[in-house]
């Protein structure tokens, strides 16, 4: 019954309101499930789905049916190309406060959860997600509560009055209705901070957020009711929440601040220590995604061009370069290598390997690099590194087949190079190349 519900609000919006979903995603399968659970268990037959691989043009669609008063509701990855989104979803929220965005992540973290929501997300899809799901979490963020959001809107309306009793009243037919209700629970809690019952106040903040974790309202309240008023409760409740959401750079700052206040210098440092190292490793990921458009936009005619970007951001990351970054390695040892620069190149993969050392790829460019240096004994012993990482990583590339054959095969390592031109040929059986020296090894081999 409640699932035939859930369908109903997402025909009426589609069919009724005319509203539209624009999903940025990279992920084929999932833009897949979302279509046929649109088109095929809805049953919408208008054209209400934008697909978008890339942010900037989903933002050009999404101003586009701003501009003619078009609802829309935004799916975005936590991740794409490899980069958080958060930066995108911070700005759409700023400029359109009123935008439902719905988060698609992965495995994530309960803390990367929470700061979705602190953000202004109005809900999260865990993939794999089945059509059900998807259905119900559209259904929330277009009409969250039903008659529980009714309730909230005529409590909040009372309490902004200054019509106590009758917030309070609504309060107590949300928590029929639900018992122990956070929101609920919450509209109590204002009521009797309203009324200096700060005790009892606290009381059905706390229920409120042991109701449910995820929901910071509560403790939020209780951080800034003690602002000013009782600053070791104030602290006790803005580390609860850097706890439960620890990406909030603005809070650990505002942490960092009070202890500072407090001449407590060394617990002050470490937040604000914490604060600058969030904000940069969110704002980096942003400087990585420029600096690789840039060096794909000039490599293939500038490889100098292209090695001073990729070095200025590697050299921006410093400390906060992780496994995700060694794409940028890769191109920039691309780049140097174009230059002839195969020491610098070595050095390049060198650092890259400290990151990531089971990277088969890393050691593979190593050795191409010693190869451009004609050190081919070093050459041969990255390669070999390669292959104990990845047996197999050369198997679907005619190009790495022949590097490796060759390699093996000038420091007469027959046998080691044989199964090399053997792929190549499997891949390429007119690589004349691969057939004559694979014919000259097993002539030497007998």
């Amino acid at each position: 019954m409640a699932e035939q519900k859930y369908d109903s609000i997402v025909y009426d919006y589609f069919e009724k309101k005319h509203g539209t979903i624009v999903l940025i995603s990279e992920d084929p399968l999932f833009k897949k499930m979302l279509s046929s659970t649109i088109f095929k268990i809805i049953g919408t037959k208008r054209s209400c789905l934008f697909n978008f691989e890339n942010v900037q043009p989903g933002l050009k669609q999404i101003q586009a049916l701003e501009d003619k008063s078009i609802e829309c509701i935004v799916f975005i990855e936590r991740m794409l190309g490899g980069r958080p989104s958060t930066d995108t979803i911070i700005t759409l929220k700023r400029l359109l406060p009123d935008m439902r965005i719905v988060v698609l992540v992965g495995e994530t973290k309960r803390e990367n959860i929470a700061y979705f929501y602190e953000i202004g997300v109005n809900n999260v899809i865990s993939k794999p997600a089945s059509m059900n799901n998807i259905i119900e979490k559209i259904a929330f963020t277009i009409k969250p509560q039903g008659k529980l959001s009714e309730y909230m809107g005529l409590g909040k309306r009372f309490l902004a009055a200054g019509r106590l009793t009758e917030a309070l009243q609504v309060s107590d037919k949300i928590l029929q209705i639900k018992p122990k209700s956070p929101a609920g629970l919450m509209l109590r809690g204002d009521v009797y901070l309203e009324q200096d019952e700060v005790e009892q106040a606290v009381g059905c903040y706390m229920m409120a957020h042991e109701g449910s974790r995820l929901y910071l309202e509560p403790l939020k309240k209780l951080a800034n009711a003690y602002k000013g008023r009782d600053q070791d409760k104030h602290l006790d409740y803005m580390k609860k929440l850097d706890r439960l959401s620890p990406l909030n750079t603005e809070r650990k700052t505002e942490i960092g601040r009070v202890h500072f206040e407090r001449k407590e210098i060394e617990s002050a440092e470490k937040y604000f220590d914490q604060a600058i190292e969030t904000a940069t490793r969110e704002a980096m990921s942003m400087v990585g995604a420029v600096a690789e458009q840039i060096s794909e936009a000039v490599s293939q005619t500038s490889p100098r061009m292209s090695e001073k970007y990729l070095s200025k951001v590697l050299e921006a990351k410093g400390r906060h370069l992780g496994p995700e970054d060694i794409i940028l390695f890769n191109k920039l040892g691309i780049a140097l290598r174009g230059q002839g620069k195969w020491r610098e190149a070595i050095a390049n993969y060198s650092n890259a390997l400290r990151i990531s050392p089971d990277d088969e790829g890393l050691h593979y460019n190593m050795g191409m690099a010693y190869f451009d240096g004609d050190d081919k004994p070093m050459a041969a012993k990255s390669f070999t590194n390669a292959l104990a990482k990845n047996p197999d990583f050369y198997k679907q590339s005619e190009g790495v087949s022949m590097n490796l054959g060759s390699i093996f095969n000038e420091l007469r390592q027959f046998k080691k190079a044989a199964p090399f031109f053997e792929n190549a040929l499997v891949i390429n059986p007119d690589n004349k190349t691969a057939r004559r020296k694979l014919d000259a090894i097993q002539k030497v081999m007998g």
